[in-house]
């Protein structure tokens, strides 16, 4: 093989290398723009729900609830660090 044909490999190598990486980079950014999507859907469908103006279809029942559970759990974590901040302030 000679030098040049081996270099036009390693060129050929090194560009479908960087076209995948690219696809990759492109997939990425489209993934997290599909999560915001479902995202902003999700926030939306449940404030049509907690508005009561559409029900719970059976099989979101138990996803909603989990996320009740989380909404909670993240009150409560709010207002921890609240008090842990207010505290600090306190003892300055």
């Amino acid at each position: 093989m000679t030098p040049t044909k081996l270099l036009e490999m390693l060129r050929d190598r090194v560009i479908h290398r960087s076209q995948i990486g690219k696809r990759k980079l492109d997939r990425s950014a489209t993934r997290r723009e599909l999560d915001d999507a479902l995202r902003v859907l999700g926030e939306r469908f449940r404030a049509i729900v907690r508005s009561g103006r559409t029900m719970v279809p059976p099989e979101l029942v138990q996803p909603m609830e989990e996320v009740r559970k989380l909404e909670d759990r993240l009150a409560a974590q709010d207002d921890d660090i609240a008090a842990l901040e207010r505290e600090l302030t306190t003892q300055s």
